[in-house]
């Protein structure tokens, strides 16, 4: 073949190649025209490493509000926390003397009226006790802690759960009885009953959501604009209880002493609603 017919070959082959990236413009073109296609981007995240995200769908325009409802009421539940704690030279001796002061404590609860299913084990470990004592050389500069073992502490906790807060102080001395400084209260707190706490957060929130609405509203007509559906919600319900802490009770032996006297108090319950609503026309 020669120079001009090879020359006249590329001219020929580059038109038919520009005529078909012309075609395909075109159609393109007429797809892109037949809809809204124009992508909607959103950027997020800091202004250094931003996040873009493209989406077809505008975002919606909303109205979004919370609102928070509480209440102040008597507590009905009651929880003692206990722990036996005994020590002796050998782990089973340490066990056996726990179980008898457990017995011990558990006949005393049940004298005041405290049901089995008002008492529960909630934990229950044997450790070992060391000695440590830190000691140096004749030179003074090399110092070291030496621990030496001892015995074994054996450990049991008692959750006391009763609906009756009159007999909370009858709880504390009747355990203080139990066995001599191995008896302790690790804390006390004032509840709710799962029935009363269920009423609570059925009331609170649905307080909550008609002044999330109102709210909405309120908004809506300072806009000039109406409120439409809605379309989110979110919910959370809550009431701290208070955590009471007592020290070692004293040997059954000691002095007597006034009754325990429990105070209740008051517990705050609060329902908290976030919605967002349509804006309408």
């Amino acid at each position: 073949m020669t120079k001009e017919e090879m020359d006249y070959d590329t001219g020929k082959m580059m038109v038919v190649a520009a005529v078909l990236l012309t075609i395909g413009m075109l159609g393109g073109s007429y797809i892109l025209a037949g809809g809204d296609y124009a992508p909607k981007i959103n950027i997020t995240g800091g202004p250094s490493n931003p996040t873009v995200y493209v989406s077809s769908t505008p975002p919606d325009h909303v109205i979004s509000v919370s609102a928070t409802a509480s209440k102040k009421v008597a507590p009905d539940l009651l929880n003692i926390q206990l722990s036996v704690q005994t020590e002796a030279s050998n782990a089973k001796d340490a066990q056996d003397e726990n179980a008898k002061v457990a017995a011990d404590l558990l006949t005393k609860l049940k004298a005041l009226g405290i049901k089995d299913e008002e008492m529960q084990t909630v934990s229950y470990s044997v450790d070992p006790v060391y000695d440590s004592e830190y000691v140096c050389d004749s030179s003074g500069t090399r110092c070291q802690y030496r621990s030496k073992l001892v015995g074994y502490k054996a450990t049991h906790g008692l959750n006391v759960k009763i609906t009756d807060l009159t007999k909370g102080g009858d709880v504390i001395d009747a355990a203080g009885t139990a066995g001599k400084n191995q008896t302790f209260v690790d804390y006390v707190t004032f509840g709710l009953q799962d029935e009363t706490r269920r009423s609570l957060e059925t009331e609170l929130l649905q307080d909550a959501g008609d002044s999330a609405r109102a709210k909405a509203d309120g908004i809506a007509a300072g806009l000039n604009v109406s409120v439409g559906k809605v379309l989110s919600a979110s919910e959370s319900f809550n009431y701290p209880t208070p955590v009471y802490y007592k020290g070692m009770y004293a040997a059954a032996d000691a002095a007597p002493a006034p009754p325990t006297q429990l105070s209740p108090g008051q517990v705050d319950v609060t329902a908290t609603i976030s919605a967002s609503f349509e804006i309408g026309s």
